[in-house]
């Protein structure tokens, strides 16, 4: 009987650490070094999309591939910030010069960070609402 017992306690036990894990997983897997953004109208929002990045403490950097759906392409900004409890951080915004007609133009930008969080997020803006903008990279750690 006391054998019995000691099993429906491991099990349960077991059991209660994968239940409360998969949360974990789950977070741990939203939070990506790979940025893939594509926008028509003036910004779109990391924090608001749920697109959080892994960071530590020095410097990053931020590659991306940029182009746009026209022969006319006006600049990319896209700011680095981390989100905390109240105002969220901001690192800086780096400008990005799309191709145009859809070539892509590869662009390096760096931000210092000043701390480790799986909370950094993107925001990117352009001025024209009436073409396409797409960019793809990483930002990473040097």
């Amino acid at each position: 009987m006391r054998k019995n017992k000691f099993q429906k306690f491991i099990t349960a036990f077991i059991l209660g650490v994968v239940m409360l894990s998969i949360p974990l997983l789950t977070a741990y897997a939203s939070v990506s070094q790979n940025v893939n953004i594509k926008f028509q109208h003036e910004v779109v929002n990391g924090a608001k999309n749920g697109k959080y990045h892994k960071l530590k403490k020095g410097y990053a950097n931020l590659q991306l591939i940029v182009s746009a759906e026209g022969k006319v392409a006006t600049p990319v900004t896209i700011t680095l910030k981390k989100e905390r409890f109240g105002f969220d951080s901001s690192y800086g915004t780096r400008t990005f010069i799309p191709g145009k007609s859809y070539t892509g133009k590869t662009t390096t930008h760096q931000y210092y960070i000043d701390g480790d969080s799986s909370k950094y997020y993107l925001i990117a803006n352009k001025d024209n609402r009436y073409y396409w903008i797409t960019a793809n990279g990483t930002l990473k750690n040097k």
